[in-house]
């Protein structure tokens, strides 16, 4: 049954269909109906959960957020603490995203589920865990990031090894004893490891070639420079001539954190994990590369801000060494190619990647045969239809909070056209 809503908007909406619905109560879901209630345009908000609510279940318990306080905000709002280039708590993250939400007045609805979302007449058709609704436009943003990947051979991990992810791992204390293989070196695998052996854990680091990031340069977070050389607006297509987008770099929240930082912890540094065979676990000899290339990219964002500075004539604070970049590599000699997993490790975490999951949507020509969403800078094929949060859709902004306001902007100007157009 469809129930017909007697609200009416700017644009006339025949059927009694709402104007748009969104999808996803995160920072880009919030974002977007920020900026569809300023422009008066009728809508609801669906979450199937609480607002912010993989930063409450997907989060490990020491994680905090990699943007400094001042650029971690909503459209049109500033940071007003007193420590604006400190890593925000994830509680605090998600204090800042319903505080929003109540001050904005945005109609979200939590504990409603959307189920399916297909094409109706010029609009679509929306059903809900007890409700089925009609929209001419809609906009996803129920997250890129909130369904870990495994790679296969994650399934040969013998039955006796605990298997967690990035979205399940919680904190030390709660994985069985034993050492602990941490499977990818990027900004979540790196940042586990660190917790584990601060913790004072066994900790195997599985590395990759990972760029890494120094936290701070020349006087400021290494972010605001990032954005203010540009470094975070290079778009998609020029990223894409290098190869398949990277991971992203490894970073620490709150200081620099490189692998040989982590070495000289206590991490024992692995190669790239290439098969697990009857309990084993192999891997490659490439732990110096992946040091090294780590390094490499971390001096080429720093001469490309000491060239912006100079080309613009700014004075900055010279360059102070940091410690966790120039501690020298602790490495297994003879390296480690291969662990028995049933004897050395009691608990494996992978930190391979996440996706989303748009299963529930049933539009065709808007999911590629991975399921991934097909779109450009957030609008897909299909008019009416926007995806929101999808990371480097347009540049390295994209997907993260900094590009929340430009893409509500984009995104609510295509449902405007679209809306003008009935």
């Amino acid at each position: 049954m469809i129930w017909s809503l007697a609200i009416w908007g700017r644009y006339e909406i025949r059927g009694g269909a709402l104007e748009c619905i969104v999808v996803g109560g995160g920072w880009a879901g919030l974002a977007v109906s920020g900026e569809l209630t300023a422009r008066g345009i009728h809508h609801r908000l669906f979450e199937r959960h609480r607002i912010a609510e993989t930063w409450r279940t997907q989060r490990w318990d020491s994680f905090r957020i990699n943007t400094p306080r001042h650029q971690t905000v909503m459209p049109g709002e500033r940071d007003t603490s007193d420590d604006p280039d400190g890593a925000m708590p994830v509680a605090e993250f998600i204090a800042l995203m319903q505080d929003y939400a109540v001050r904005r007045g945005l109609p979200v609805e939590c504990g409603r589920e959307v189920r399916r979302i297909e094409p109706h007449g010029r609009g679509y058709r929306i059903e809900l865990d007890r409700e089925t609704v009609l929209s001419r436009c809609v906009v996803v943003a129920s997250g890129d990031q909130n369904v870990a990947v495994r790679p296969a051979l994650a399934a040969n991990v013998p039955d006796a090894v605990a298997q967690y992810d990035a979205t399940s791992y919680r904190n030390p204390t709660s994985m069985p004893e034993g050492a602990v293989l941490v499977v990818g070196s990027g900004q979540s695998g790196g940042q586990i490891a660190e917790d584990l052996i601060r913790a004072g854990r066994e900790v195997y680091l599985s590395t990759s070639r990972v760029a890494r990031q120094t936290h701070s340069y020349r006087g400021r977070h290494s972010m605001a420079w990032m954005v203010d050389t540009g470094i975070m607006d290079i778009p998609k297509a020029n990223l894409l001539t290098a190869g398949p987008i990277p991971t992203r770099a490894l970073v620490g929240a709150d200081h620099t954190i490189s692998l040989q930082s982590l070495s000289a912890q206590g991490v024992q540094l692995l190669g790239r994990l290439n098969a697990i065979e009857t309990g084993r676990a192999h891997f490659d000899s490439d732990v110096s590369v992946n040091v090294a290339f780590g390094d490499t990219t971390a001096a080429e964002t720093k001469a490309r801000i000491d060239a912006w500075l100079t080309a613009n004539g700014i004075m900055a604070p010279a360059a102070r060494t940091d410690p966790a970049e120039t501690v020298v590599p602790t490495l297994p000699d003879p390296a480690i190619l291969e662990l028995d997993l049933t004897r050395s490790v009691g608990s494996v975490v992978w930190c391979t990647g996440v996706r989303g999951d748009y299963t529930f949507l049933r539009v065709p020509a808007v999911l590629d045969n991975r399921g991934a969403p097909i779109e450009s800078g957030g609008l897909t094929r299909v008019a009416g239809l926007c995806i929101a949060g999808v990371p480097y859709s347009v540049s390295r902004r994209s997907g993260t909070i900094l590009a929340a306001a430009p893409d509500a902007e984009r995104m609510v100007n295509h449902v405007e056209m679209v809306l003008r157009s009935n």
